[in-house]
């Protein structure tokens, strides 16, 4: 009940007071947990959705409408949006955070736009990393196993006697998994592995009693692949499936400048930029982002709490065309102007309500408005029963305005060629969401808490494509037959359902945590859609109940055994079946300094799909394997 969180209102609050289904992920969950990557740290959220798409791509989603690039589900690395501009989404090979440096993942399940703005509508991951001042001194890691290997050189140290610092470099490596299409005996190697170099720094400030300042900044790059099925020539007419070389690469900078009036108020200021230049299916996507982000949070009498802020993110991309996709313009500038604010009530000792609201301005709808209302009442230290209401858009992106994805070239009569392409929607408006959520936490004894979220989702104007009038088309050449689909919003339904999590401290040194969730999914064509496809997708991705259940057990000679059992349900839109993955983690503390652990990930199976084939990627199938690591501090 006292967990603190910071990001459902932008300052510290324990988790009794928070209007909303928030899980945190802790540094003792992540140095226990075995994972290697955040996607698999992720998988311990109650009511989030992670697949792997195949070795070097994740689904990831909250609530529904999970996807390669899950449009509807915020990231954020330290207050900095790693949300996607091009595509709607996140690239998760890219968030490569050393975990060692992690100081928790806090997990907003249901609607953040209030705070966040655009695109926090099912969810929002905030990835806190650790003051410099706590990862004094070396870290050395290494490690390798079946399928990947893993090394982290990182040095922390003094500058002055105000400043803090540390920096770091990393690299990993993942073997290709098994492709979708062999059966036990006729098993074949995909082409998707890959391999990631990342280099980054953080240091902190105490300027004064008064002022504190961070900078952290990052690069990284590397090469992976894929198999995919895309269209490769008009004439003659040709879809093909080959291997496609991906390349990742980008960097950041971050400065953050905090000012204490008074114990009533204080200030943040945070100014970042961020460039991404990735190569994937032939598209070659450079952007470059400055965003400037201030709020002020401010104690009113005795009974008011009130942070208000504003911010203006300015992105500016040049997007070069690949094997079937491209957009027009190539080039464009697109901008977002905001402010928010929201105020705190204690309407009694045990009430508390929360009003808020976004207001933006972008480049592609105009002005929209994301309120929220949240109520908590806390009728003893160990109970909080909490509701809310909340609006929530996800804006359109550059490809819901501006792409052009040739699908299929198909022979005609007489040699005139057919091609079937999709293409943006320059009028293309906001998908919207109005959410209700309840939910109940507490402590019931000394060593159980609970946790219960329930949901009912409202959405309005969902992403669908329409068919256009054939036309006959010059360009691309030869001159041939055109059947246009264009994105349009006509699409509406709901979604509701709950979530439950539990821990239980059976004794000293052993811990039991789990969660189980439910997921219904109603979707409906607008009058006046012809769309065939959209509401099967949309409805049949996500998996309708899932369930785990994770162990942390201390043994005695500093061992720590750890095991976690997840089950997915079904996909019906891909065919994909339900499945059981079991992890486990055997780790020897040899001493204060020097961790040797073994892991073991998938043990109950050799192979298993988690996801489907998306915008023409084939899938491939997540693989038992076993990996040793040892991190030596200093």
């Amino acid at each position: 009940m006292n967990t603190p969180v910071t990001s459902v209102s932008r300052r510290q609050q324990p988790m009794s007071k928070v209007a909303a289904a928030v899980y945190v992920i802790t540094q003792e969950e992540i140095a226990r947990s075995g994972a290697r990557n955040i996607p698999d740290l992720l998988r311990m959220v109650p009511g989030l959705d992670v697949a792997q798409l195949d070795a070097n791509s994740w689904a990831i989603s909250s609530r529904g409408f999970n996807d390669q690039f899950a449009t509807k589900l915020l990231v954020l690395i330290d207050g900095r949006s790693v949300y996607d501009p091009t595509f709607s989404g996140v690239y998760w090979d890219q968030q490569d955070v050393p975990l060692v440096d992690i100081e928790r993942i806090e997990v907003i399940r249901g609607p953040g736009a209030a705070m966040w703005g655009p695109n926090a509508v099912n969810g929002v991951i905030n990835i806190i990393t650790k003051n410099s001042k706590s990862t004094q001194g070396g870290v050395v890691s290494a490690g390798g196993g079946s399928e990947d290997a893993h090394g982290l050189i990182q040095y922390g140290g003094r500058i002055g006697r105000k400043g803090t610092y540390r920096v770091f470099s990393g690299y990993d490596s993942y073997n290709n998994l098994f492709d979708a299409t062999g059966g036990p005996g006729d098993r074949q190697l995909a082409a998707d592995g890959w391999h990631l170099t990342h280099g980054g720094f953080r240091s902190d400030w105490d300027l004064s009693g008064r002022d504190a300042l961070t900078v952290e900044g990052d690069l990284l790059g590397g090469g992976e692949g894929q198999t995919i099925n895309s269209f490769v020539s008009l004439a003659p007419p040709v879809v093909g499936t080959f291997n496609d070389p991906v390349r990742p690469g980008g960097g950041s900078i971050m400065g953050r400048w905090t000012h204490t009036f008074s114990g009533r108020s204080d200030t943040a200021l945070q100014v970042y930029y961020d460039g991404v230049n990735r190569t994937e299916l032939g598209v070659r996507e450079l952007w470059h982002t400055v965003d400037v982000d201030f709020q002020h949070h401010l104690l009113l009498g005795s009974r008011q709490d009130l942070v208000w802020g504003a911010e203006y993110r300015s992105t500016t991309d040049n997007l070069l065309p690949g094997y079937a996709v491209s957009v027009n313009p190539p080039s464009r500038a697109v901008n977002l102007a905001s402010a928010f604010i929201q105020d705190e009530f204690t309407l009694a000792d045990s009430v508390r309500l929360t009003l808020g609201a976004k207001l933006e301005n972008n480049s592609y709808t105009g002005f929209e408005a994301e309120p929220d209302a949240r109520l908590v009442w806390s009728p003893t230290a160990e109970q909080a029963v909490w509701l809310a209401v909340s609006r929530a858009v996800r804006q359109p992106s550059r490809a819901d305005a501006n792409v052009r994805y040739n699908v299929a070239a198909l022979p005609g009569p007489d040699g005139l060629n057919t091609l079937v392409t999709v293409f943006g929607n320059p009028d293309f408006q906001s998908e919207d969401l109005i959410a209700y959520e309840a939910g109940y936490r507490a402590q019931p004894a000394s060593r159980v808490s609970v946790d219960f979220a329930t949901f009912y989702n409202v959405y309005q104007h969902l992403r669908t494509t329409e068919p256009g009038t054939p036309t006959f088309e010059l360009s691309p050449s030869p001159p041939h037959i055109l059947i246009p689909e264009l994105f349009a919003n006509k699409m509406h339904g709901q979604t509701y359902g709950a979530e439950v999590s539990a821990d239980w401290s059976v004794v000293d040194r052993w811990k039991l945590t789990g969660s189980y969730s439910w997921l219904q999914i109603n979707l409906h064509l607008d009058p006046g859609s012809h769309n065939t496809t959209s509401v099967l997708a949309a409805t049949g991705q996500n998996p309708q109940h899932q369930f785990q259940i994770r162990s942390y057990l201390s043994l005695p000679r500093r061992i720590d055994f750890d095991t976690a059992v997840y089950y997915v349900g079904r996909l019906p839109a891909f065919s994909v079946p339900s499945y059981t993955r079991v992890d486990a983690r055997l780790a020897w503390n040899a001493s204060e300094s020097v961790v040797l652990s073994l892991v073991g990930q998938n043990l109950l199976d050799d192979h298993h799909l988690e996801f489907g084939g998306i915008d023409g990627i084939d899938p491939t199938q997540a693989k038992r394997s076993v990996y040793g690591e040892i991190t030596w501090r200093f």
